[in-house]
């Protein structure tokens, strides 16, 4: 006999709770085709409820087709193909134990969980910054091409009608030359750093019989640094400095990958310098290797004009060119693209093919029209204004609390870093005592992964991050506010 009992402390409805507690009898098999449910009456009385909610609950158990109702016998179960349910006891056979997969890293940097304290958390975009309402009018306008993009398959390249506006919008943005042909949409900046090492790492490793080499900036995003680790690619950090990657010291031997972030160097924040890049780019024809770019969030610049970008500058296909959407619209649509040269472009489409044969094919049709009718450019130059006064007021203020210190990324992207003499054990102090009064932010032992060591041994500085691009302004004055009374305190 089945007992159904009522949890009137939940915050599931009754007449939920009700079909839910049928449906999954029904699908077990514990209820039968054939089987009699209470009447609704009876069920109404028993579990002291109105009989509506009954009704209610039996209604969708009729809709989904587990049940029907039968003039003078009532409700009758339907359904014929319960779920088989497995042995209660498996026997044991002689043999190996199954492989236990070594866990990769992961970029703490990236999420964290929520609190509720004010979290200056880095290349965390404004709450608001997704346009709602060109999306609820776009949505809810009927269109037999929205049918057709959930209900068939596309290119695993992305929508042709997103990778021809991208050609514009990076030719106006960040001074590229490329073709909708080259470009692949992916899930975030992350996929296409994985699918590189899929490509760069394996092929290599299985082809010449030995590790990839890839150069990477110390300190590195982690999401990077732990794909290359992961695939066992043989890392050499370069160290950043207040000019970016010194590529001075950067390795004169066989080289695959070159891992850099030039426009806003993450996480310290600096930019590398046009002679810099122009040495990276003939290194990378002298030593045989790709430069993977990150343009994370240099769409965003503040009081002069920008750099070009690596690819803009390369005129011998040696750059691979990453960018994101998660800090225009929000990092929940997972939308982002690679620009591969001719040569990468079959291995990198098929890898794609491979993993998930797409993106967010909705999400990319809605973004190509609001590029082409420049509501996107209305919003981001909107979302840049915001982000400059926030800037401003974030960097004059911890200039004003930290005079001894140095500030770096304040041309660019959606945080600072505050570099500083300091002793571990202050700055521990200082972000427990904020953290005390509600507003928490970033040191770099928070978020190192092992790409710190070069930069280590040649600074001794502490260096703390803030993040401005979540936060309005009457937060980021809060934030100021307690780091002065963290600072008071003795």
């Amino acid at each position: 006999m089945l007992t159904l009992t009522l949890d009137r402390e939940s915050r599931t409805p009754l007449q939920l709770q009700i079909f839910q507690f049928y449906f999954q009898a029904i699908q077990r098999g514990d209820l039968l085709c054939g089987d009699k449910l209470p009447s609704i009456r009876e069920q109404a009385q028993v579990l002291n409820v109105a009989k509506i909610t009954v009704v209610m609950a039996y209604d969708k158990l009729m809709a989904a087709g587990l049940i029907k109702s039968r003039q003078g016998i009532g409700y009758e179960v339907i359904f014929t193909t319960p779920v088989r349910t497995t042995p209660a006891i498996v026997p044991v056979a002689q043999g190996s134990p199954p492989m236990k997969p070594k866990a990769a890293g992961i970029p703490t940097d990236v999420y964290a969980e929520p609190g509720r304290e004010c979290y200056c958390q880095m290349s965390v975009p404004d709450p608001n910054a997704f346009p709602w309402s060109s999306w609820r009018k776009w949505n809810n306008a009927p269109s037999v091409l929205k049918e057709q993009l959930f209900t068939r398959y596309h290119s695993p390249n992305g929508l042709f009608s997103l990778r021809e506006q991208l050609v514009r919008y990076l030719n106006l943005s960040r001074g590229i030359n490329t073709r909708a042909e080259n470009i692949i949409i992916t899930n975030g900046i992350q996929e296409g750093l994985s699918l590189l090492s899929q490509l760069f790492i394996n092929h290599h490793t299985f082809s010449q019989q030995k590790k990839c080499h890839i150069v990477t900036e110390s300190p590195c995003y982690s999401g990077a640094w732990h794909l290359f680790n992961y695939y066992g690619a043989d890392i050499t950090p370069i160290a950043v400095d207040n000019h970016g990657l010194q590529t001075d010291n950067l390795p004169e031997y066989a080289t695959q990958l070159c891992y850099v972030t030039p426009a806003h160097q993450y996480p310290l924040g600096s930019v590398l310098s046009l002679e810099r890049r122009q040495a990276l780019l003939t290194w990378a024809q002298r030593v045989g290797a790709y430069i993977i770019e990150d343009d994370y969030d240099a769409v965003f610049t503040y009081g002069e004009n920008p750099l070009p970008a690596l690819k803009a500058m390369d005129y011998h296909n040696r750059v691979i060119y990453i960018g994101t959407f998660s800090k225009t619209l929000g990092p929940g649509g997972r939308l982002g693209y690679l620009i591969c040269p001719d040569e990468l472009l079959p291995a990198v489409q098929n890898m794609k093919a491979l993993n998930n044969n797409g993106s967010q094919w909705l999400l990319q049709q809605f973004l190509a029209e609001l590029m082409q009718n420049q509501v996107f450019y209305t919003h981001i130059g909107k979302l840049a204004c915001n982000y400059a006064a926030r800037l401003t007021l974030l960097r004059d203020g911890l200039s004003a609390l930290f005079p001894e210190g140095k500030i770096a990324g304040a041309t660019a992207g959606l945080h600072l870093s505050l570099r500083i003499a300091w002793s571990p054990e202050i700055i521990a102090r200082l972000q427990q005592r904020c953290l005390l009064a509600g507003i928490r932010f970033d040191t770099l032992p928070d978020i190192e992964n092992g790409s710190e060591a070069a930069w280590r041994e040649e600074n001794s500085d502490a260096v703390m991050f803030f993040g401005f691009g979540g936060l309005q302004l009457q937060q980021i004055k809060r934030v100021l506010a307690v780091l002065e009374q963290a600072l008071s305190q003795p």
